[in-house]
């Protein structure tokens, strides 16, 4: 982080910031980190790009398979009746996650979860995740103060339970809490002449409940089905202010102040199929999102200069930003020798939409957005067991073809952009299995499709080349 020790500099940075956010309110908006801080999926989800599952990514997306997984890791891509094993009580621990999607500074995660199993037809499980991360730095001298300092603070916790109807019908739900805060602060200060002090600040919080249910049929095929259901806010602070001789404010630039309502409903169903002449399952999955973000607050910048607030930038009207993603995919794991083989192929398309009018020093603006994305994921690994089935060697590889438009809307100009592109990463680690201990290790590294959504807004950096450890215990 560079230090404004200039005030001046600063405030004139802090005025263009004020011009330009005047025709980019709508873009700002979507724009917003919405996602918690934490990583929400297992290291082996993260090693076979989002296709094999342990206890903890059912006990966060599919609650109702929590009858019958065990820490052996069974090779279904999804558990069957039989497979609940002989541990009852479940205990995984993240204690290592460098370089977190969205996380600057190498921050890392602590994360627990705990899964038992009190009776034959109920299950519940809790988990809760910490992340924090705090960098200062001061130079203080006789009556001066040069400083800047960033602090990341963010929790994640869910709880969820399954119950099981019948030997046909398992039911399961659960619900979610997250909240983060991340600020960056900039003083300088010169005691006889003035200086001047800048905040970005982002808060975020959200609340999930869904609900969800699996149907089996006969002995080699299943459906199932969940509802999700989600609300939260993201809270935007971002001011520089002007300090007078003695260090008291005289006057203060609110560049952006957003506060956004977020709402948004998820629906999935999904076929699972077992293979009669192997080892091995075909899964598909059908889904349909949407989501909408809207600004509760009308004071979106101004001035404060000595209690006398001017506004620079109002909301006058907006059609509230909505996003709509229908997704399909289809992901098959078959064993061939001591060797398992999966992959998998997702196609999305998602659209977003929205628009505000804004008073803007006495301008009146109307800006529209309408972004399209069509994206196609191709994910191919395997699972080679190394030494009598106890320590296994993961690898696999991702592909991502991306179609996407971006269409800014002003009075009297129009801004399309349209890009193509492909992105690759991969991963690689070793799984240990000793009964009821497993040690997962992988190593990501490679581009992420997701990285072109970085903005200035939350200044974040996304880092593939990063190691991730869990440790996992039952009993």
């Amino acid at each position: 982080m560079i230090r404004k020790r200039v005030g001046v500099g600063l405030l004139t940075l802090a005025a263009i910031s004020l011009c330009n956010s005047t025709s980019a309110t709508t873009r700002e908006l979507i724009e917003l980190r919405r996602t918690p801080l934490t990583p929400r999926s297992s290291v082996i989800q993260e090693l076979s790009g989002g296709v094999l599952f342990d206890p903890y990514d059912e006990l966060l997306f599919r609650p109702f398979n929590l009858m019958n997984v065990n820490i052996e890791r069974y090779g279904n891509l999804s558990p069957w009746p039989g497979q609940a094993g002989e541990q009852s009580r479940y205990v995984d621990v993240l204690i290592g996650n460098n370089g977190n999607t969205n996380v600057r500074n190498g921050a890392d995660t602590l994360q627990g979860t705990y899964i038992a199993q009190p009776g034959d037809s109920f299950v519940w499980g809790l988990t809760a995740a910490y992340v924090g991360d705090q960098v200062v730095n001061a130079d203080l001298t006789s009556g001066s103060n040069f400083a800047d300092g960033e602090e990341l603070f963010g929790t994640d916790a869910r709880f969820a339970a399954s119950y099981r109807v019948s030997n046909r019908i398992l039911l399961g739900g659960g619900v979610s809490v997250f909240s983060g805060n991340d600020k960056i602060d900039d003083a300088s200060f010169l005691l006889g002449v003035g200086g001047s002090y800048s905040r970005q600040e982002l808060q975020q919080s959200g609340f999930e409940a869904d609900f969800g249910m699996r149907l089996f049929s006969g002995e080699r095929s299943s459906w199932s089905g969940s509802l999700l259901l989600g609300s939260g806010s993201t809270d935007l602070d971002d001011f520089a202010e002007t300090l007078d001789a003695t260090g008291a404010v005289t006057s203060r630039f609110v560049i952006n102040q957003f506060e956004v309502s977020d709402q948004y409903v998820e629906l999935s169903a999904g076929h699972n199929r077992r293979f009669l002449e192997s080892d091995g399952e075909m899964a598909f999955t059908f889904g349909v999102r949407q989501s909408q973000n809207e600004l509760d607050n009308s004071d979106l910048s101004f001035t404060d200069t000595v209690g006398v607030i001017t506004p620079t930038l109002t909301l006058l009207d907006q059609d509230a930003v909505s996003g709509t993603k229908i997704y399909a995919s289809a992901t098959t794991l078959f064993t061939r020798n001591w060797t398992q083989i999966f992959g998998r192929a997702t196609l999305s398309h998602e659209s977003v939409d929205g628009s505000t009018q804004v008073d803007s020093l006495g301008l009146i603006v109307n800006e529209a957005i309408d972004d399209t994305n069509t994206k196609l994921t191709l994910v191919m690994g395997l699972r080679q067991p190394l030494w009598n089935e106890k320590f296994r060697l993961v690898a696999s590889a991702r592909a991502d073809w991306i179609d996407q438009q971006t269409e800014t809307a002003f009075d009297a100009s129009t801004s399309v952009t349209e890009l193509r592109r492909t992105t690759t990463n991969y991963a690689i680690g070793v799984e240990t299995v000793l009964n009821n201990v497993v040690f997962d290790m992988a190593w990501l590294f490679g581009s992420d499709a997701t990285s072109a959504a970085t903005t200035l807004a939350n200044r974040q950096t996304i880092d593939l080349d990063r190691l991730v450890i869990s440790a996992s215990f039952g009993w």
